[in-house]
């Protein structure tokens, strides 16, 4: 959902330009990602949208809950939301004048069918405008291989990468990705025509909201009397943290595991998600001091990195890491996996020792005590520099003049880029499918909202024995709402 505190669903401003003035840069921002949804992606894709205006683009922000969209939330992750474009309102944006598509990825069916529509009326009119440009925020492949079992991984990359994705770079100019290193077998595509067409969406970070400063907030005050409290409770002397969501790609099985080989060390993680009661009863199966604390907003999420002494990110399938981006920015010690998004990104932030090879438990627990020695001898290897993170300026400054490029290689290049004979014949076949897919992702969201639905209130039942009536009439009331995030995955 949208809120007005972003203006998405008006953020097309209309500026009377004089003439002889260079008319601002028109942008279509398209994004099932935005804020206040909590993920990574909503929130870099809410500072580009305000980013892009503060540099003078004129930026119209497409997302569920906006003009002409069906929206309903991500069965995967029932905290974010998907959106379908609707036919008439997929007419009227064909007949508006844009400098620069841009559409966020992966999954977004609206968006790809956006990029085919202005493809397609590009080589009828013998037009160049609009550049249109790929963002790619996730690995796909890594998320592939947590969540499918073992035999189907490779039918499953197959019908993804070449088949459903595999037609991206004929209607794109431009794709950008976090990293150099995200999804490579999906990005290398688009250099296959001898152009250089991939690029870096940099990441920034709140410099003004997270800090060391923020330690001395009220949040901050009671995360360290929180902090305080615990470790005397638990009789540890460090405290080690983690901020993000809980599931199973991110790696917290292991850390939960290196935490024996850890005396002294008691864990918070920071985030929720499906795995929460897993690691709940780990927690108590391997006896390990741990504490919850759910997701967090505004200051209580901002300080609470001032709280930890090192910061872990046990995961091996992020795209960049903004949590670690943030935690650099209150100047707390962070411990890495060893792995190509990791070292490109941080290298210049992290020292190497402090860099852990994955799936190595010893190797974690060597890095971890690696960078306790240093906060605790208070030397300033390993202390990271805030002033040397990109702000969100500086990010939205290399995004422009990366729709620029974009441009540019519309306008000379783009009939080196035409459509293949068998993308033409197998285009309806494969819109066909994609709306099949949106089909069957909304089917499993109904699937998924019953079950949930069944299980809360069975267990009402249980405890306040409440009537069929009510039930009825709960599933009723929610079932109104299809963007009801309240049901958790």
């Amino acid at each position: 959902m949208c809120r007005k505190a972003y203006h998405y669903d008006t953020l097309v401003i209309n500026r009377e330009n004089s003439e002889g003035k260079k008319k601002n840069l028109q942008v279509l921002l398209c994004s099932e990602n935005v804020p206040p949804q909590i993920n990574g992606i909503a929130r870099r894709v809410g500072h580009y949208a305000e980013g892009l205006e503060a540099l003078g683009c004129d930026v119209h922000l497409l997302c569920p809950g906006s003009e002409g969209v069906f929206s309903h939330p991500n069965p995967w992750n029932f905290t974010a939301a998907m959106m379908v474009l609707s036919p008439t309102y997929f007419i009227h944006l064909m007949t508006k004048s844009y400098d620069i598509v841009h559409v966020v990825m992966p999954m977004n069916f609206s968006g790809i069918w956006l990029l085919m529509g202005y493809k397609l009326l590009r080589l009828w009119n013998h037009n160049t405008q609009p550049a249109l440009v790929i963002s790619w925020h996730c690995n796909i492949g890594d998320y592939i291989g947590h969540h499918c079992p073992k035999p189907l991984q490779n039918i499953c990359n197959w019908l993804f990468f070449d088949c459903l994705m595999s037609i991206l770079p004929e209607f794109s100019d431009r794709i950008l990705t976090p990293t150099k290193a995200t999804e490579k077998t999906l990005t290398k595509s688009w250099d296959s025509h001898g152009y250089n067409r991939t690029g870096v969406c940099y990441t920034g970070v709140d410099k003004q909201n997270f800090g060391p400063t923020m330690k001395d907030s009220v949040s901050g005050k009671i995360w360290q009397a929180r902090k305080a409290r615990f470790l005397r409770e638990t009789n540890c002397k460090y405290l080690l943290l983690y901020v993000g969501r809980l599931s199973p790609e991110k790696g917290i099985n292991e850390l939960l595991h290196c935490m024996k080989r850890l005396d002294g060390c008691a864990l918070w993680l920071i985030g929720d998600g499906p795995d929460r009661p897993k690691y709940e009863e780990m927690t108590k199966q391997l006896q390990i001091p741990l504490e919850i604390w759910g997701y967090q907003n505004g200051e209580a999420l901002y300080s609470s990195y001032t709280a930890g002494d090192i910061f872990i990110c046990p995961s091996t399938t992020e795209t960049f890491g903004q949590c670690v981006n943030e935690a650099l920015a209150s100047e707390i010690r962070v411990v890495l996996p060893r792995v190509k998004v990791f070292t490109e990104a941080f290298m210049d932030h992290i020292p190497q020792d402090a860099f852990w090879e994955p799936l190595n438990e010893l190797d974690m627990a060597r890095a971890i005590k690696q960078q306790l020695k240093r906060h605790n001898e208070c030397v300033e290897i390993g202390r990271p520099n805030a002033t040397k993170l990109h702000s969100w300026t500086e990010a939205c400054t290399k995004l422009q003049n990366d729709y620029i490029i974009a441009q540019s290689f519309s306008r000379t290049q783009q009939d080196d880029i035409r459509l293949r004979k068998r993308t033409i014949i197998s285009l309806p076949l494969w819109f066909l499918v994609s709306l099949l897919s949106v089909i069957i992702i909304y089917v499993f969201y109904l699937i998924r909202l019953f079950i949930g639905l069944l299980s809360l209130n069975y267990s009402r039942l249980l405890t306040n024995k409440t009537s069929s009536t009510n039930w009825k009439k709960t599933f009723k009331d929610a079932s109104k709402d299809r963007n009801c995030f309240w049901i958790q995955s």
